[in-house]
């Protein structure tokens, strides 16, 4: 069973670490989607369902641990 991922959050507050997975999936075709932080992620999830959501847990705001992204 093959599972298809196609829309990935990346929610990262770090900007160099974050292009640089966005530019690797990217190249793999996946359809990537920015937060830079907590906020930002949980405005994107009241109005978008995504595959897959890379977490950044140390973020300024709404820290990932703190509360379900």
């Amino acid at each position: 069973m093959v599972i298809s991922l196609k829309k990935i959050l990346i929610i990262e507050d770090d900007e160099s670490i974050h292009n640089v997975i966005e530019e690797l999936l990217k190249k793999e075709h996946y359809d990537t989607y920015n937060a830079y932080s907590g906020t930002e992620a949980l405005l994107l999830l009241e109005k978008e369902k995504y595959d897959l959501i890379l977490l950044d847990l140390m973020l300024p705001e709404v820290r990932g641990e703190e509360r379900r992204l």
